[in-house]
């Protein structure tokens, strides 16, 4: 994945600046413990959530009273964050890298995050096998399984048990440009599993697509969010061309 890290600096220092411009500070809470994303592992856009991996960066600054924590989901999808402390409470703000803009990301107090959980359940686990680069005129291959994630932590695609089956599915794929280049909606079948495959069309570009995958059953509703570089055509001497 290609960054201007230029931009990440510019936005990093809007993020300073937008903290910095609120003058309450409590120092009571003094730790990355405090951090309510560092503690469930998740970051979340709209109605996209992402685990976070263990690829962290921290640092402290005035005096500890602001912490900037960066690193990569679990997707590859790169962020930033800061967090200032203010009334005993902590403010955190954020980016995350995705289909080639920043979106912002989204944080509640512990309070509203609980009554959000209540009303939306977001109590399924998206665990996919895909093909990750692909050439024009070759398919593209997406496997999807949903599981319960109390009973599958690793989000190990192989694992046999602890699967959802007749689970609605929609799958929508975007070009750079966030025009639809593909999509479709299906239903798990008995072992919890839907497979789906795409046709990247003759003469395409060099892009990378976004897939997003929205799963709903009775009680639960989750989306995930991952890439699929397309290569454009194979040239004369096997390497693609733009």
């Amino acid at each position: 994945m290609k960054m201007d890290f230029r931009i990440i600096l510019f936005l990093s220092s809007i993020l300073i600046l937008s903290i910095n411009g609120i003058n309450s500070i409590n120092a009571e809470i003094d730790t990355l413990d405090d951090i309510r994303f560092l503690e469930t592992g998740l970051l979340e856009i709209d109605n996209n959530q992402f685990q976070i991996s263990n690829k962290i960066t921290t640092r402290e600054f005035s005096n500890g009273n602001i912490f900037r924590v960066s690193g990569i989901t679990t997707d590859g999808f790169p962020y930033i964050t800061y967090s200032k402390i203010i009334d005993n409470k902590i403010d955190t703000h954020g980016i995350i890298f995705i289909g080639g803009e920043f979106k912002k990301l989204i944080f509640n107090e512990k309070i509203e995050e609980e009554i959000i959980n209540i009303e939306k359940n977001n109590e399924l686990s998206i665990v996919v096998q895909y093909t990750q680069r692909v050439y024009a005129e070759k398919l593209a291959l997406i496997d999807i399984k949903i599981f319960d994630p109390k009973q599958n932590i690793l989000d190990d695609f192989n694992q046999n048990y602890g699967l959802f089956s007749n689970t609605d599915i929609e799958v929508t794929v975007l070009d750079e440009e966030n025009q639809e280049f593909y999509s479709i909606n299906g239903i798990t079948n008995d072992k919890g599993l839907l497979e789906i495959e795409f046709l990247i069309p003759e003469n395409s570009i060099q892009q990378t697509l976004t897939v997003t995958i929205n799963a709903e059953n009775e009680n639960s509703k989750s989306s995930k969010i991952f890439e699929i570089f397309s290569l454009g055509e194979i040239s004369d001497d096997g390497k693609s061309s733009s």
